[in-house]
């Protein structure tokens, strides 16, 4: 089977369509849209798509999609002549419904942009409820490399592999070591991994490793791995010594706005250390594009993908830093976003508003260069809209080597972001917005233009890249499973029944069943298990059931299909989907 990727999205469309975005979106134009999207889709199910109207006319996608469709015209599922390549594009801290798909919120109009994955949803399979079996960075990373959830990982928060917590830790298999081994892939990584340090290959520093500490191999035949946005600028060279990004930054100069030459890194200090106080002025000119972190990373992966050995199946997880915070966009990303109205954050009206559309701020700097901007929910957008600029640049790369018709793109995040909902803001929260995150799927054998509504757990991209490497056999321990049945259109195929997440003082758990008795329309419902008398109260909706005085446990439950911002708690009645859902939580945790 050809690659079906029929696009709209030459880097100059891409900011056109940005461009067409900076007005404030009416809810009409939403309405307009999602019946243009529906149009599209009727079309493409009768396959009298006139696929021209959306791509290069220069580009292959036009062929593939053709070549896609006429497939499975014919019925049954799409077939490859080979085992599929695997580009996993990783963002960190994004929110389930902030990725172009979701035009209204609880709080007004959405208007972000995000071509590709515009594309990607109408040329593959988006999920609407995929949830990660922890909301933390480490931790969750650690169910992805393990296959196993939060509480059999040993892994509970960030940079804590211990043999003490979890016995054996360091001599556990991966799901990438599995697919490099036993499925022959070349595999790669490389940005912001959130991985153990001292892989045997690969360590993150060029320091001496201390005593008594183990290596592992986490399963990479090749890498570049980097840290995150404060721990480049914070860190010392002697502590992080070699680290690419930091070394990148050091090696080259950048001129402020007054002609000062200055240090690359130094710039970046300047922009990304503004909440830790400091020196430099995080100004236009010394901090563009060029030294973003998300750039240094995707260049990092069209590296990888070139040096790559030709005569192999290969998979890549590309690691982007953003869009966790610090939240800083660069003068041009804050241009292109602040003419827009961004919705606040539920029930807190006012909070991360947008910087640069404050009138102080453009009484201040009327006539001059926009500043770099930080913070403030508009450069989240600013920086989720760069990021699928960059995901489509390595899209495009892939197509350009000639093999994206045999090529997996999965797009998720690895975790969300409340993004000031209910006052909090950050991740480790069992609400929704914390809790979930994207996830695209597209490429050979995927259904075209498929919404997947149930829910689902990102531990098991794991276990889908291996079933598509063809590696049947799990490491011990491991309980990812496959999702391929879903991605090929076989939903009565067995699949996970519940999906479960946790992380610090609550567990819970997530089950697609009928709405009651009396409806049999099905819905899915989250019980979430509360250890903490004082924790449960961040991003808490004000709605939210007391924890009782004095009591060991709280129990919350919520429909999240009905109630997706959990605004309607049921554990006062709904004690029926209580016990079903109870004996589904870890042991120990509510029973």
């Amino acid at each position: 089977m050809k690659m079906k990727l029929s696009m709209k999205l030459s880097l100059a469309a891409v900011a056109a369509i940005v461009a067409v975005g900076t007005s404030p979106v009416s809810s009409s134009t939403h309405e307009d849209s999602d019946r243009r999207r529906r149009g599209r889709r009727q079309q493409r199910r009768r396959l009298q798509i006139d696929l021209n109207q959306y791509a290069d006319p220069q580009s292959k996608f036009i062929k593939q999609t053709e070549a896609a469709v006429h497939h499975q015209s014919e019925g049954g599922m799409p077939s490859t002549s080979s085992r599929p390549n695997i580009l996993y594009l990783l963002l960190d801290q994004w929110r389930p419904d902030w990725d172009g798909h979701h035009p209204d919120t609880r709080t007004g109009p959405l208007p972000l942009n995000m071509p590709l994955l515009n594309e990607m949803g109408q040329r593959g399979t988006r999920f609407t409820q995929a949830y990660v079996p922890s909301p933390f960075c480490g931790p969750v990373r650690s169910c992805m490399a393990f296959g196993m959830e939060y509480d059999a990982t040993g892994v509970p928060t960030n940079s804590e592999w211990s043999e003490k917590r979890a016995p054996g830790i360091f001599q556990r298999t991966t799901t990438y070591k599995l697919l490099r081994d036993e499925g022959g892939y070349h595999t790669m990584t490389c940005g912001k991994d959130d991985f153990y340090e001292w892989d045997i290959k690969f360590p993150k520093y060029a320091i001496k490793k201390p005593k008594r500490t183990p290596v592992v191999d986490l399963g990479f035949a090749d890498a570049i791995r980097s840290d995150g946005k404060v721990r480049v600028a914070k860190l010392s060279d002697e502590r992080c010594k070699d680290e690419p990004y930091r070394t990148f930054l050091n090696g080259i100069t950048v001129k402020t706005d007054d002609g000062t030459e200055i240090g690359a890194r130094e710039a970046y200090k300047g922009c990304m250390m503004w909440h830790l106080g400091a020196k430099n002025r995080c100004d236009a000119t010394s901090f563009q594009e060029e030294i973003y972190p998300d750039d240094f990373v995707r260049d990092r992966a069209i590296e990888l993908l070139d040096r790559k050995p030709a005569d192999k199946p290969w998979f890549m997880q590309v690691n982007f830093p953003g869009p966790h915070e610090p939240i800083v966009s660069t003068s041009k990303m804050a241009a292109s976003v602040m003419d827009r109205k961004w919705p606040d954050p539920i029930d807190r009206p006012g909070y991360l508003a947008c910087p640069q559309q404050k009138r102080k701020f453009q009484i201040m700097n009327r006539g001059k260069v926009l500043p770099p901007q930080i913070g403030g929910r508009c450069n989240y957008a600013a920086e989720l809209e760069h990021l699928d600029e960059l995901m489509f640049s390595i899209v495009k790369h892939v197509e350009e080597m000639g093999e994206l018709d045999n090529t997996i793109v999965i797009v998720a995040g690895d975790h969300g972001e409340n993004l000031g909902d209910n006052g909090a803001s950050g991740k480790g929260m069992p609400w929704h917005a914390s809790i979930s995150t994207p996830l695209f799927i597209m490429g050979p054998g995927i259904g075209e233009g498929q919404v997947h509504e149930g829910p689902v757990s990102t531990l098991d991209l794991g276990g889908t890249w291996l079933d598509y490497a063809g590696v049947s056999n799990l490491g011990p321990g491991m309980t990812t499973a496959s999702l391929r049945s879903i991605l090929a259109g076989y939903m009565t195929d067995t699949r996970r029944p519940f999906v479960s997440s946790g992380y610090g003082d609550w567990r819970a758990v997530i089950k697609e069943m009928p709405t009651s008795p009396e409806d049999p329309t099905i819905t899915s419902y989250k019980l979430i298990c509360w250890k903490s008398g004082k924790a449960w109260k961040k991003g808490a909706p004000r709605s939210a059931t007391p924890f009782p005085s004095g009591a060991p446990w709280h129990l919350m439950l919520y429909d999240t299909m009905r109630d997706p911002d959990d605004f309607e708690p049921l554990d006062q009645t709904r004690p029926d989907v209580i016990a079903e859902l109870l004996p589904l939580l870890p042991e120990g945790w509510c029973r």
